[in-house]
């Protein structure tokens, strides 16, 4: 496995670049590596981004909604369990659609591996917990035989889950490709072997 040492020395270059300080020059360092880029057009990717960040809310507020309710549901421990993972998740999540919406349009190496393992796992992961959570409510509302004022907490679970769900949906399908970075094509700039 790479370390980030190895992968920062493979995708990056130093140059030497004209400066007013004592040695006259200093070291910058550019992206040499591949880009990657969505082969969307600006207002696809734009819709893209606007329908992440929304089912992210809404899978969100949804989960808050469902997690703040005093009930003897959010007490119970297998709830609580899924809850607290499904918060983490919620957290990597939310990472991962703050650095996807950002992202420009050439993304480095580095940054897309991110977002795309990312988005392509911990949304599922979500879905998954966040059902967890309300098929756990479900069985001690029938275990209780208690179901006045508790039904909401599960469908929002299941609500919470599908907008997470649908993320990960959403993002599989969009196509992506490797893009040549033509910064190594300019020899007007000193390279510095270190």
């Amino acid at each position: 496995m790479k370390t980030f040492r190895d992968s920062f020395e493979e995708n990056y270059m130093a140059y030497e670049e004209p400066c007013n300080n004592k040695k006259g020059f200093r070291i910058r360092y550019e992206y040499v590596g591949p880009w990657y880029g969505y082969k969307l057009s600006v207002e696809e990717k734009q819709r893209y981004k606007r329908i992440f960040a929304g089912m992210c809310i809404l899978s969100t507020l949804f989960y808050v909604l469902a997690a703040f309710r005093k009930c003897e549901l959010n007490y119970s421990s297998y709830p609580v369990l899924f809850t607290g993972l499904a918060m983490a998740a919620f957290l990597f999540e939310w990472f991962g659609i703050v650095k996807f919406v950002f992202s420009g349009e050439k993304i480095t190496v580095e940054g897309f591996k991110e977002i795309n393992g990312i988005l392509t796992i911990v949304p599922y992961l979500n879905t998954v917990l966040l059902w967890g959570a309300a098929i756990s409510c479900i069985y001690i509302m029938i275990k209780n035989q208690s179901y006045s004022g508790m039904i909401t907490v599960p469908v929002f679970y299941l609500l919470a889950g599908v907008c997470s769900g649908l993320i990960g949906f959403f993002y599989k399908v969009l196509p992506y490709e490797k893009i040549k970075n033509h910064a190594l094509d300019d020899n007007s700039k000193k390279r510095i072997h270190m």
